[in-house]
């Protein structure tokens, strides 16, 4: 099968209000859409973030590169584009990840499978971390505290909040008050916030005894020195790698915390996500993927060391993604059913994604 034609849709939404996670300011959620298509008539879709790279850019250029290649020889496409340009690797990376998943996802098409049986198939369903707590600054304590208590009711049994990461002395009141609530089932965010072991530290120690499920990124995506030092400092469990790519890096990543995030829209998409998965397995650690539940949950239902996966509520307003979707998997009892349809799980509304993109591209065939 041939490469025939390339969509690209760049599609920011915007959020009812800005969005801070630690010292980051959200306004609009982005997002770049992709199609591959092919001459047997099968077509691939992956999504991703941009994230402040310039991926619908790369992604143009990407497709220029690939179109007429061989859709079957996903290995032989994604090797090649990245050794066109090694220098670029940091940048190139999400443009590698949404190609390689949507090759994955001609496969699984043709196979007349989808993903998590062409994988070898384990489970049906997987529990969900679901994330709350968002707009903390628009809200009070008590506002999430019975947020994640009806969460719980609804049978889900770990959720996820953000620290500021700025306010020691709010987070620790905040902690305080959603762990007393569901102690054991509550993990904490801290989005990059910290820069230094000492600041870390200063507040991590105190967070320590109050029964956190997990503390995710307290430091950069880089910093898993720093990560894995912290780690050794506290019992609870830290959770980083969400934007981590390339099997050394993984791999420091790996060794450095207890819960390893993956992204597949990040890492090298299916790819790499399995490589990452493996690495995790080797070490005894287990996986935690990062939003993209419709894709993710293949994975959780393949490989049995990958926890589950995580979900932003839809009416939290914070990850709008479901307006791009023709249909996101079925939540029940807390737990994500993994579709039975051929392919890896996106199917995206080409319609609504023109309808709200800022700028497209198409590229056909030479």
């Amino acid at each position: 099968m041939k490469i025939s034609r390339i969509q690209i849709a760049e599609c920011p939404l915007p959020l009812p209000h800005t969005l801070r996670l630690g010292p980051i300011e959200i306004q609009t959620r982005d997002y770049i859409a992709v199609r591959i298509w092919t001459d047997a008539g099968v077509f691939g879709e992956a999504i991703g973030y941009p994230r402040g790279t310039p991926l619908f850019e790369t992604m143009q250029s990407m497709a220029r590169k690939i179109i007429g290649g061989n859709a079957t020889l996903r290995r032989q496409l994604t090797f090649n584009l990245e050794q066109a340009n090694v220098p670029g690797r940091a940048a190139l990376t999400r443009g590698l990840s949404l190609v390689d998943i949507a090759l994955w996802d001609i496969t699984a098409k043709n196979a007349g499978q989808p993903l998590y049986q062409l994988l070898g198939g384990l489970r049906k369903n997987v529990e969900a971390t679901v994330v709350a707590g968002y707009y903390m600054d628009r809200r009070s304590i008590s506002d999430v505290c019975d947020e994640v208590g009806l969460l719980a009711a609804n049978g889900f049994r770990r959720m996820k909040i953000m620290l500021r990461g700025d306010d020691p002395v709010f987070d620790r009141k905040y902690i305080s008050a959603v762990t007393a609530k569901l102690p054991g089932q509550v993990a904490a965010d801290a989005h990059w916030s910290w820069r230094t072991l000492t600041e870390a530290k200063r507040l991590c120690r105190e967070l320590d005894g109050l029964g956190l499920n997990f503390l995710e990124d307290p430091f950069s995506a880089w910093d898993s020195k720093l990560t894995r030092e912290l780690q050794r400092q506290l019992k609870t469990p830290i959770a980083a790698g969400e934007d981590v790519f390339g099997a050394g890096a993984m791999s420091d990543m790996v060794h450095a915390v207890d819960i390893l995030r993956v992204d597949a829209t990040t890492c090298g998409g299916i790819t790499g996500a399995i490589e990452a998965i493996n690495l995790a397995a080797g070490a005894g650690k287990t996986v935690l993927p990062h939003v993209f539940a419709p894709l993710h949950v293949h994975l959780a239902c393949t490989f049995p060391n990958v926890e589950g996966v995580e979900l932003i509520p839809e009416g939290s307003g914070a990850d709008p993604v479901g307006k791009l979707l023709l249909r996101f998997p079925e939540v029940r009892d807390g737990h994500v059913i993994v579709s039975e349809e051929p392919g890896v799980g996106i199917a995206l509304n080409w319609p609504a994604i023109e309808a709200s993109a800022s700028r497209t591209a198409d590229v056909p065939a030479k």
